[in-house]
């Protein structure tokens, strides 16, 4: 018999546990790690906690949560431009995690994670009457750039050539203000608002940056006028595209200029491998998939313990896929 144990922590104040499995999981990155998960609970005002299975007192695989309560319910919403950190597991473990994900299940009422499953894991999710939901993303093999622009589109060296002309440079470190409001006008111009609040991304990357856990760039028009800004982070030698905004009414192709700069310029600072962090979203896919790259899977996965908050939630999630949905 298996001697398996789960134990829920908190990641403010005892990380150990989680921060050992973190560091034997492979499928580890920033956004599972203790300190991208309390920056990011701090800013929504949440509770970070880890369910960690461990056998025979050793780690084997974990689930972060953000905890909300609501009344008397504990939700764990989805957790905001926060892609892969749902399952963390030991190389080769598989067994015990339908112990792991029952004792998420007795804890809360509601629970949204992002994950890469396997075959096996979504069967077990499903069969326990988890919705899942199969989304994409885009990465792009950074080590030879050459071969980069070659998968390019047409379209898209068109777009890059006549911005070369346009005179931009890249900024390297854009106000904070900045960022926001222009995160915030990429949805305004379209008669749609932010998913996330400006004062709470305000608030959110001004902690990721003094953690010194993002870079932020910004493509300068000649004339000084900031035309486009993006937030990467680096986890390893992969490359995150995490936040963007633009005003095409300064210079057009600024986002596909900035793009190609930030990965021109980690590229020669050893990363391998970008990720577009999510391809659902028309308009905004097309825009990404002009960069060529391969196409990859994630899994978003919820559950729900009343039959009423599936129908609530079903309803809200209506809404919010009108409002949100910027990957």
């Amino acid at each position: 018999m298996q001697n398996w144990s789960v134990h829920t922590v908190s990641l403010h104040d005892q990380p150990g546990l989680w921060d050992t499995l973190h560091a034997a999981s492979a499928d580890a990155t920033v956004f599972s790690s203790t300190r991208w998960l309390t920056v990011m609970a701090r800013a929504f005002q949440r509770r970070a906690l880890g369910f960690v299975l461990t056998e025979s007192g050793t780690p084997a695989a974990g689930i972060p949560l953000l905890l909300h309560k609501r009344g008397p319910l504990r939700i764990a919403g989805p957790l905001p431009i926060t892609l892969y950190a749902g399952l963390l597991r030991r190389p080769g473990f598989s067994a015990g995690l339908a112990t792991l994900v029952s004792a998420a299940e007795r804890y809360f009422h509601f629970i949204s994670l992002s994950a890469a499953m396997n075959g096996d894991e979504r069967g077990l999710f499903s069969a326990r009457g988890w919705r899942i939901r199969t989304q994409q993303s885009i990465r792009i093999p950074l080590g030879d750039m050459d071969a980069v622009w070659e998968g390019y589109n047409q379209s898209l060296r068109r777009k890059l050539r006549r911005a070369s002309e346009s005179g931009f440079q890249l900024d390297d470190d854009p106000p904070t203000g900045l960022i926001v409001r222009m995160f915030e006008q990429s949805y305004l111009r379209h008669g749609k608002l932010p998913p996330i609040p400006g004062p709470t991304i305000d608030r959110w990357l001004s902690l990721l940056r003094k953690e010194g856990m993002v870079r932020c760039f910004a493509a300068r028009h000649a004339d000084g006028r900031s035309a486009a800004v993006r937030v990467v982070i680096r986890s390893g030698d992969v490359l995150y595209d995490w936040l963007a905004g633009a005003d095409p009414s300064v210079a057009p192709s600024s986002s596909h200029w900035l793009v190609h700069s930030i990965m021109q310029h980690f590229s020669d600072h050893g990363c391998i491998l970008f990720d577009f962090m999510g391809a659902n979203t028309p308009g905004v896919s097309d825009f990404k998939r002009g960069f060529g790259g391969e196409t990859v899977e994630y899994h978003e996965a919820e559950w729900y313990r009343p039959a009423v908050l599936r129908h609530l939630n079903a309803v809200r999630g209506k809404r919010l896929r009108f409002r949100r949905g910027f990957r």
